[in-house]
């Protein structure tokens, strides 16, 4: 028997708007002495260069890969995951093309009037009109729609802002090499996650890797994102934000998502 989301959606969806961020609670190298509500200097320094300098990209691309645990009836957890790439242009447009692991195809299109979800295998769409910036979008899709983007809060105009108003303190790891690059590994935390992210030395301080564990749920499940490539200066056109039916394609609307649901997928 395949294993099966135990209230996959509601835990996806609590999990991509990305609740809380962090306090830490490192291993070897966390001093016995941490105190709650403190965030080190050198911890802020670090994690708002990296915000800054991606806030102040007007348009990337980025592939990434994450993965997230569903406790299953047994008390098993078993991870789920899926592949996407996200295309940002500042401050309206954006794209996310993803493959889940079950080899679904999907993206989201959005291009400052409205918001179109396709899949080209099952040549269905739906869409609704929206207007506003990026940051207005992502609210949409995710309260409105119930189709929050998964790692949404590095993709918004302030990603420092949004992610730091939710760490309660915060310490610094060590440093730590990921795929050959070196970087400093922070660890933070708030009352609900821990939160962990690894962001390069140098002049391209964007993140490679972060992982956030839910203390609060049980089974303290964990998800995982793993940025494998930034690109700072993709070639873009109005095509690339622009969907187009064929022939064949037939329009939805955009289905109500039941918290309860469990598909066989992996994924909601």
């Amino acid at each position: 028997m395949s294993a099966v989301p135990r209230n996959c959606t509601l835990f996806l969806v609590m999990l991509l708007v990305f609740i809380g961020v962090p306090k830490a609670n490192a291993a070897d190298p966390a001093p016995t002495d941490q105190k709650t509500n403190v965030i080190e200097e050198e911890v802020l320094e670090i994690f708002n260069r990296s915000m800054d300098y991606l806030a102040k990209l007007k348009e990337f691309r980025v592939t990434a890969e994450f993965g997230f645990d569903v406790l299953q009836e047994t008390g098993q957890k078993i991870e789920f995951g899926s592949h996407q790439d996200v295309t940002i242009q500042r401050p309206n447009h954006f794209r996310v093309d993803f493959v889940r692991r079950d080899e679904v195809h999907g993206s989201v299109v959005y291009d400052g009037k409205e918001v179109v979800l396709f899949h080209p295998e099952e040549a269905v769409y739906a869409k609704a009109p929206f207007k506003g910036e990026i940051d207005d979008a992502l609210d949409f899709l995710s309260e409105e729609l119930q189709r929050p983007i998964p790692l949404r809060d590095f993709f918004v105009s302030d990603p420092g802002a949004v992610l730091t108003a939710k760490i309660e303190s915060g310490i610094y790891v060590d440093e730590s090499m990921l795929a050959g690059v070196l970087c400093d590994h922070l660890a933070m935390r708030n009352d609900k996650v821990d939160f962990q992210i690894w962001i390069p030395q140098g002049d391209d301080p964007l993140p490679r890797r972060i992982i956030i564990t839910y203390k609060k749920e049980e089974g303290q499940p964990q998800f995982w994102g793993q940025f494998m490539e930034w690109e700072t200066s993709p070639k873009l056109s109005d095509e690339t934000f622009t969907y187009t039916p064929s022939e064949k394609s037939e329009r939805i609307p955009f289905a109500v998502v039941d918290v309860e649901m469990q598909s066989e997928g992996g994924q909601p």
